[in-house]
């Protein structure tokens, strides 16, 4: 059994089942003039990794393909067996079942034939007296009087660039003056670092009672530090991800990973958002997706961060025990 892509994906071909799917099965002409995407029915492995990736629910397992579709499981094979990606665009219904017609090529629309110009010397050519007396007239405008023409931007741009100064400075220290336990948890992440222009990520990751706590800091000069904390957690048992998620319940080759994923945005101890976090894995280690659902970030979970970085900067120092 194959997987088949279908009539939804006229005309779309997001290429989000292509990123997830562990074999590289699926493909599009070369040149991209196919009007849709195809599975490779020799390379498939029946995985089901790309039905939930897909935004139009366009791919189906081949016994599950709808009845109106069936033309479609011959199409992906067909597709492949005129040359696959290299053998150019595949004919695609278009949406509705019809044929889609090949666009008319368009004519070239004839070019304007040139015409001379009707000029007579003088018209063309600039006496010596005439050239002369304008260079004179340019010469007369002084370095002074350019100097001021110049002089507003000079002072616009280096007023803004004191303003830019002064902010980076204050930014920066009201960084390093937060004694908070988020502030001290981002400090430890960024370690000796120094924030640059673009910005940087920095990540540290500790296994504390059986748990791997990760911390994630995204801080830059003129930005503010937000801070991340992921706290490992049971399965849910909820279908959070996706409606199609029984493809991935029914295959027995896939392992589930689970995750709190918070967000502290300014590092002042405030949640302001939450994920739960879901990753596939093969029982060969392959990645082969993630899926998240956010949560309102209410007094429970509020509850929850707040105690796991407490017990998590009690560990590393950051704060006295039992605090």
């Amino acid at each position: 059994m194959t997987h088949v892509i279908a009539e939804p994906c006229v005309g779309t071909k997001d290429t989000a089942c292509v990123e997830v799917c562990p074999v590289d099965c699926i493909h599009q002409a070369e040149d991209e003039s196919s009007d849709m995407l195809y599975i490779d029915p020799s390379e498939c492995i029946d995985c089901a990794a790309c039905v939930p990736a897909c935004p139009v629910d366009a791919i189906f397992a081949e016994a599950d393909l709808p009845a109106k579709w069936s033309k479609y499981t011959q199409m992906n094979v067909d597709f492949f067996a005129s040359g696959g990606p290299g053998g150019g665009a595949a004919a695609a219904p278009a949406a509705g079942g019809g044929q889609s017609a090949a666009p008319a090529k368009k004519k070239e629309p004839e070019p304007v034939p040139l015409v001379p110009l009707e000029l007579k010397p003088e018209e063309i050519y600039q006496s010596l007296s005439d050239l002369r007396g304008d260079l004179a007239e340019q010469r007369r405008m002084s370095d002074a009087d350019l100097r001021a023409r110049k002089s507003p931007a000079v002072v616009g741009l280096a007023a803004a660039a004191v303003v830019l100064f002064a902010f980076a400075i204050w930014n920066n220290f009201s960084k390093a003056t937060n004694f908070s336990l988020y502030a001290r948890l981002g400090a430890l992440a960024i370690g000796g670092k120094k924030p640059n222009l673009a910005g940087g990520e920095y990540t540290i990751s500790r296994k504390l009672g059986g748990k791997e706590y990760r911390v994630k800091v995204s801080d830059s000069i003129f930005g503010a530090r937000t801070l991340t904390l992921q706290i490992p957690a049971k399965p849910f048992g909820e279908d959070i991800y996706h409606r199609d998620e029984k493809f991935f319940a029914a295959n027995q080759n896939q392992d589930s990973r689970f995750f709190y994923v918070f967000v502290d945005r300014k590092s002042n101890g405030t949640l302001d958002s939450a994920l739960k976090v879901r990753e596939f894995w093969s029982k060969g280690n392959r990645f082969l997706g993630r899926y998240q659902k956010p949560l309102p970030p209410n007094g429970e979970l509020q509850k929850i961060y707040r105690e796991e970085a407490r017990k998590l900067g009690n560990k590393l120092g950051l704060m006295k025990s039992g605090a």
